[in-house]
Order: C-alpha cells, then sequence, then structure tokens
C-alpha cells in the first residue's frame, strides 16, 4: 500500500479537499473572479474596530518568513531526533525545503501581481499567489505541530502547544492580508498548499511509530504480543 494511501481516512479527504481548492483558487484568480471575495475580507480585516489589535501582526509576520522558516527547519530535525526517528526530522527539514521552492515555482505558473485595492503598510516584490509566508508557515508550524502530537509530552501540554501553533498559523496569514501584500486567497491557497504538504509528511513518516515499542503495542490493543516465556 502507498503511503498516501495508508493515511487515516479523514485525513486523506482533507488532503484531497485541499488540492481541489488550491486547484479552484488557481482558475478563479486566473480568470479574475475573486475580486468581491477579496475585498470584502480585506475591508473587515483592515475595520477600525481591529486596528488596536493588528499592531501585532508586523512582528507576528516575520514569523513566516525565510530566516524563521530555516530556524524552524533545525527546530523540527532537533525535536524529531528527541522523541525518535532522527531521520523524521530530516524529512522535515526537506519537506520544508521543497516546500519554498514549489511555492515560488507556482508563484511564476499563476503569475498574480500583487493587491492595489489599498495602500500597503510594506512593499513586497514578486508575485502574490500563492502567499509564501501563509504556506511555508503552514508547513513548518504543522509539521512541527505532527510531532508535538507524537511525543510522550503530557496531553495538556500537547494540546496548548499544537492549538497554540494553529493560532500563529493563521495570524501569520491574517497579517499578509493586513499588510496589504496578499489577497485572501493568496492566502487560503497557502494555507491550503501547506496543509496538503503536512498530509504528505505525515504519509512518509507514520510507518515508523516515534515511541518504543512496549509503548506502541500499549496504544494499540490489536498489535502482536510475544507471549512470556513458559517457567522452566
Amino acid at each position: 500500500m502507498s503511503p498516501i494511501r495508508s493515511l487515516p481516512r479523514p485525513l486523506l479527504l482533507l488532503a484531497l479537499g485541499g488540492a481541489l481548492l488550491v486547484i479552484g483558487l488557481a482558475v478563479l484568480v486566473s480568470l479574475e473572479q475573486t475580486r468581491a471575495f477579496d475585498r470584502a475580507i480585506i475591508d473587515a480585516v483592515r475595520t477600525p474596530a481591529i486596528q488596536g489589535l493588528a499592531w501585532v501582526l508586523g512582528p507576528i509576520t516575520e514569523l513566516g518568513s525565510t530566516w524563521a522558516i530555516i530556524l524552524m527547519s533545525a527546530v523540527v530535525f532537533v525535536f524529531a531526533a528527541a522523541i525518535g526517528p532522527w531521520r523524521h526530522g530530516l524529512i522535515g527539514g526537506v519537506v520544508i525545503g521543497l516546500a519554498s521552492a514549489a511555492n515560488s515555482t507556482f508563484k511564476l505558473l499563476i503569475a498574480r501581481e500583487r493587491p492595489e485595492l489599498f495602500e500597503p503598510v510594506v512593499v513586497e516584490r514578486g508575485f502574490s499567489f500563492p502567499s509564501g509566508h501563509s504556506a511555508l508557515g503552514m508547513v513548518a508550524y504543522g509539521i512541527l505541530a505532527v510531532l508535538v502530537h507524537r511525543s510522550r509530552l503530557p496531553l495538556a501540554a500537547r494540546r496548548t502547544i499544537i492549538g497554540l501553533l494553529a493560532v500563529l498559523i493563521v495570524l501569520i496569514g491574517l497579517s499578509r492580508v493586513w499588510l496589504g501584500v496578499h489577497f485572501p486567497t493568496d492566502v487560503l491557497a497557502g494555507w491550503a498548499t501547506g496543509g496538503v504538504i503536512v498530509a504528505v509528511y505525515v504519509a512518509f513518516t507514520r510507518r515508523v511509530s516515534p515511541e518504543p515499542a512496549e509503548g506502541a503495542v500499549d496504544a494499540d490493543p490489536a498489535a502482536p504480543r510475544s507471549d512470556p516465556p513458559a517457567p522452566g
């Protein structure tokens, strides 16, 4: 059975849905059919009601920048080595690097210009679709969330860390819209692309349990067990 087909059904459906979402958005963007949606979301993100909170989005956007993603690649490797097979961390770092290259290629294929609907807070060069910060943030922090989930940290700690990573991913995407460097559909495509890549990472690393053999058997009552040796 291929690694992708070995994914749990909900995760497989989520990955397929993400891929279809990216393709659908790419088609709609190419046909210039997303302006009304983008404008509505932009107006909501830039409403005066949240301007008092928006100041934090400037620093948060840097957590999706190139230097932060490189740092996260190192964190992923070290964390994976600490909880189980170090090669899971190596695969994670490679996946993050490949995701960056794939995102740059995708931008060239769609060739969407940066937003001109409003005055940007910062100026970014290059094409807009999909958002690289959103995609790579989803990949890097998503893979870290997978490793945290597989770790032996207390359940409450795992849930807290994964929740914080999810909030961070969302805020990085919102920051790109607030700064005026991406359309909301760029961010949605980035999140979806990153989510598919995280699902692929899960597929290629789930065959080897990060837990010791005894823990893996305890976690799966159906797993084969060896009988203790007979006395004498």
